[in-house]
């Protein structure tokens, strides 16, 4: 699950430093690879020029020639900055002593100096020695997939295959521990899978990776293999979270699993730093394809092009199965701007219509369904260099219809005042009053709320129903502008509907124990949640009790019900004052969260009738 919120100090960015192993691999990365222009690689293409990658197909280099003479870059190989075959497959599997090319589905380069790789195969070892689910190390380790799914309650220990690779955590703790898994033999971690999770624990590290099966069940599975897993049980980032809010991604809410087919970020945990490659592509609205790079709910970071430009195949699309990268300064520009959470919840969390799934990152959490938004909506946005950043701004753009966005030229700046709490001395904050220029433009505060950690400002959409696309602008220190890709969302700030009509009954007037009591009731919203009939007494202790169960939404297209009869039978009640209550509730997170409890919404609307009951004489 993603941190309720992200601490100023793990957004900064910390420079790594990777340096080729072989002298004729003259390249040497700085946080940004220091490739020479000669190679032909984009100066803007910063995360990508510090790339280890492999792709999902063949192809025959037209650019520099790789240093042991052969054209042909295999499936298997790993590619690296400076437009290298930085490792044969052959060369990975040498502890091995494999005489084939068994692919190579998933890669970490833990250590360039020492070709230190963590990686998987595409296909089983045909000796038998490790499965293409397992994960191997250049050093001879063998982490069987049963380990790396110890602390997952899976019944049936079936390999589900392995697809991405990540460690986290100190590289010298990183290096120690697979220094240790290589002194382990497979069968003792079959033996004893959960070992995995308690080493990693105090070597006080982690691996990140993604599966290429789904846990079972088929109906609610445990995890999907879109999804990004942690070896210590849980899930990091699920697919949906991974994607910008605008792809239909994620299962069963917006429709699809794209798979995880490579997966990278820095050795710190920064999950805003996560980059990626998907198993499918997508022609939507912001399109990408099964070899691109994408970064957390952002999009497209560089093509597939991009990434193997410099070798001049002769496409343009070879997929990407394995990426690996050195993250500096430059993964981002410093004023990179981006959208990272709408009341209260995570982008990835609002689906393409602008409706919310899933758990928020506020404390206490609450979870959505199909939730649009209401109230006052607090924006955060990634925080971005304080050095080089100096101001920012939020916007808003209505849709004319549900299927026509607004016009860029239309949207309008957020300008009401607000306050905030920033940072003073230690352990005192106070709050500061905000007021945006007439153009939405505000400061940024570096020592902004330590639970937001980003650029906030909130949001006053009252009197606002319909979709809207919010978007973020920073402005550098020069005047350079940088624009968010847009976050869709739904607000509704109209109450359900809730009539009680009774038939028969009078109003506040005198019924007999054992007659009914019959209606009708009109329980609607457009986003309908849920309603309940009741009836309490006056006396001490009350008597509540039901007329109609609580009824549930049964998906977005459901608003509830119109003209729905009741029948009452009053038998063997105590005579007593009675009220009976209509509730229903809709689904909008209000000012940023929903009350617990069940239905446990913030709109709730009311209808009542009073009569008394007395025993017949």
């Amino acid at each position: 699950m993603i941190p309720p919120a992200l601490s100023q100090e793990n957004v900064v960015r910390t420079p790594g430093v990777l340096e080729m192993a072989d002298v004729s691999r003259s390249t040497e990365v700085h946080g940004l690879a220091e490739v020479p222009d000669a190679l032909g690689i984009p100066e803007t293409l910063t995360a990508c020029r510090a790339a280890f990658f492999s792709t999902e197909e063949d192809f025959v280099t037209q650019g520099p020639e790789p240093s042991d003479g052969n054209p042909i870059i295999s499936d298997g190989d790993l590619l690296g900055p400076g437009c290298v075959v930085f490792a044969r497959n052959r060369e990975l599997l040498a502890v091995f002593k494999s005489e084939q090319d068994l692919g190579l589905d998933a890669a970490d380069v833990v250590d360039a100096d020492r070709s230190l790789v963590a990686f998987s195969t595409e296909l089983d070892d045909p000796l038998g020695r490790f499965t293409a689910g397992d994960l191997l190390v250049t050093n001879g380790a063998v982490i069987p997939n049963r380990a790396l799914l110890a602390n997952f309650e899976i019944e049936t220990r079936s390999d589900l295959g392995l697809d991405a690779v990540h460690f986290v955590g100190d590289p010298n703790r990183i290096t120690k521990f697979l220094d240790y898994a290589s002194e382990v033999g497979r069968d003792q971690w079959l033996d004893n899978p959960g070992m995995l999770p308690q080493m990693l624990e105090e070597y006080g590290i982690e691996v990140w990776f993604s599966t290429e099966g789904t846990a079972p069940e088929i109906e609610k599975p445990l995890f999907l293999d879109g999804d990004l897993l942690s070896a210590q049980g849980g899930i990091v980032a699920e697919n949906a979270l991974l994607l910008s809010s605008a792809v239909p991604a994620g299962i069963p809410d917006r429709g699809v699993d794209f798979g995880l087919d490579a997966v990278t970020a820095d050795r710190s945990g920064n999950r805003q730093l996560i980059h990626f490659s998907t198993e499918i592509l997508y022609r939507g609205e912001l399109a990408f394809s099964d070899g691109d790079v994408l970064l957390l709910g952002d999009g497209v970071v560089c093509t597939n092009g991009d990434l193997t430009a410099c070798f001049e195949p002769k496409t343009k699309e070879l997929g990407l199965d394995a990426l690996s990268l050195a993250l500096g300064r430059g993964e981002r520009p410093p004023c990179g701007a981006a959208i990272i959470r709408v009341g209260g919840m995570p982008v990835g969390n609002i689906n393409s219509e602008g409706l919310a799934n899933g758990w928020s990152a506020t404390t206490p959490p609450f979870e959505a369904f199909d939730s649009p938004f209401g109230g006052s909506v607090e924006i955060l946005g990634l925080m971005p260099s304080c050095e080089e950043c100096e101001r920012f701004k939020v916007e808003y753009g209505e849709w004319s219809t549900p299927t026509t966005p607004p016009d860029p030229a239309s949207f309008k700046p957020l300008t009401d005042s607000f306050k905030e709490w920033t940072f003073v001395w230690p352990s005192l904050w106070v709050r500061v009053d905000r007021v945006p220029d007439s153009e939405g433009w505000l400061d940024i505060i570096c020592d902004s709320d330590p639970l937001m950690g980003g650029l906030y400002c909130p949001w006053n959409t009252g009197g606002k129903n319909g979709k809207y696309s919010l978007r973020l602008t920073v402005e550098s220190v020069g005047g350079v502008e940088q624009v968010s890709s847009p976050v869709v969302v739904v607000i509704d700030n109209t109450p359900p509907t809730a009539i009680l009509n009774l038939s028969g009954t009078p109003s506040c007037g005198d019924i007999t124990i054992g007659d009914t009591v019959t209606g009708e009731i009109i329980a609607t919203d457009e986003h309908f949640y849920s309603y309940q009939l009741s009836y309490r007494c006056g006396l001490h202790p009350a008597c509540p009790g039901s007329i109609l169960p609580v009824r549930k939404y049964a998906g977005v297209s459901d608003q509830g019900d119109a003209g729905l009869t009741f029948t009452w039978d009053t038998s063997g009640l105590p005579p007593c004052g009675y009220e009976i209550l209509l509730e229903v509730w809709d689904r909008t997170i209000v000012n940023n969260g929903r009350g617990w409890g069940e239905p446990g919404y913030a709109h709730r609307s009311i209808d009542y009738d009073f009569f008394c009951l007395e025993a017949a004489e």
